[in-house]
């Protein structure tokens, strides 16, 4: 087998989750690899009544099937996620057989495409980039346009308003969590409500937007706000980090 150069992943920055349906454990660990070089989540099952059963309680964006395992081909198991889970997940054939004399058989068992063993990074990224979704981009902490709009590029006036926000952080922080602690869910809307026009202040737009989610949310519970939360305050780590940069140039 050939192991393609594990250093460059696809162009565009995929998601998703890949079953892999492999026998073969030097080749489950060749292809796992390489997904998570990518940035790519997967699972692996060692034959196709494994696949089945897990796609019978578990939902995934692409299979990679090999055709030939003890216990149920990949062929068998293809038309039983077609016919009895009824599933349309594109799965895509990994075999060493021809692919003259193999890829009708895949076809007509209900596979998507067909990769040939050994599996060659271009052709195995071309896949990918086929059947898997984009990752979402995620904006920017600082809006960068609306800082140099509300600053009018003084430098200045930006060290006025991150002094500000540094300063009154920690007791932001402890107020909103410690409105969680005690299940006092009009103080952490209050809180919330004053700490956005701080957030809004040095241009973390977005960042406010998430908090306001947060507000008036008898939905969800406080747990999940918790978590939300410490997410949200280290993006707020990141934006400071950002600010500072712009401050320094």
């Amino acid at each position: 087998m050939s192991f393609p150069n594990l250093q460059q992943p696809p162009s565009t920055e995929l998601a998703g989750q890949v079953l892999i349906v492999e026998d073969n454990l030097i080749n489950q660990a060749f292809l796992s690899t390489l997904l998570r070089k990518y940035g790519i989540s997967n699972a692996v099952v060692n034959n196709g009544l494994e696949a089945v059963n897990f796609l019978k309680t578990e939902t995934v964006d692409l299979v990679l099937m090999d055709i030939q395992m003890p216990v149920m081909d990949g062929l068998m198991a293809t038309r039983m996620i077609r016919e009895q889970l009824q599933l349309t997940v594109p799965i895509v054939a990994v075999t060493s057989n021809p692919e003259f004399d193999a890829w009708p058989r895949c076809l007509a068992a209900g596979m998507n495409d067909f990769l040939s063993k050994p599996v060659q990074k271009r052709r195995l990224e071309a896949v990918l980039q086929r059947f898997l979704p984009e990752k979402e981009q995620k904006p920017p902490v600082i809006d960068r346009a609306y800082l140099e709009e509300m600053t009018g590029g003084s430098s200045e006036l930006l060290n006025e308003l991150i002094d500000f926000f540094k300063n009154e952080l920690p007791n932001n922080r402890q107020a909103l969590f410690n409105a969680l602690e005690q299940q006092n869910r009009e103080e952490f809307d209050r809180v919330a409500h004053r700490f956005r026009s701080s957030l809004n202040s040095i241009a973390m737009l977005g960042l406010a937007a998430e908090l306001k989610k947060l507000e008036r949310n008898p939905a969800l519970p406080d747990d999940e706000i918790r978590e939300k939360l410490t997410i949200l305050f280290g993006e707020i780590a990141v934006g400071l980090k950002t600010l500072d940069e712009v401050d320094n140039r």
